[in-house]
């Protein structure tokens, strides 16, 4: 179970927590991803079962999810969804800077050939 078991750790210290360490397993090398509906909706649903442990609550109680973010404190954050659009527009901003001959701006700009 994901530190929602135990009555030790404060609500800051899950919060810490969740920022440092579950957001950005959840956002590594996301600056590449090319993200479906589906992963979207896997990546929030991951998300939100994190803070609803967090904060000590089950799918039972049928808490929304905003009454959710409110307990933990995370209410005006962005969501990892938001995070992982601007570190996409980040990553394609430092590209574009990129010398022309750079491996990463050749594969950006290229383009396939014809089928064989």
């Amino acid at each position: 179970m994901l530190f929602g078991g135990t009555k030790i750790l404060q609500k800051n210290r899950k919060l810490y927590i969740y920022q440092t360490i579950i957001q950005s397993i959840l956002m590594y090398g996301a600056e590449v991803w090319q993200i479906h509906t589906r992963e979207i909706n896997k990546i929030l649903s991951t998300e939100m079962d994190v803070l609803r442990r967090s904060a000590r609550k089950s799918k039972m109680e049928r808490i929304k999810n905003e009454h959710i973010k409110e307990i933990m404190g995370v209410k005006e954050n962005p969501d990892v969804i938001d995070i992982i659009e601007r570190k996409r527009l980040q990553w394609y901003g430092h590209v574009k800077r990129m010398e022309d001959e750079r491996l990463p701006t050749l594969i950006m700009e290229w383009i396939p050939g014809d089928r064989r």
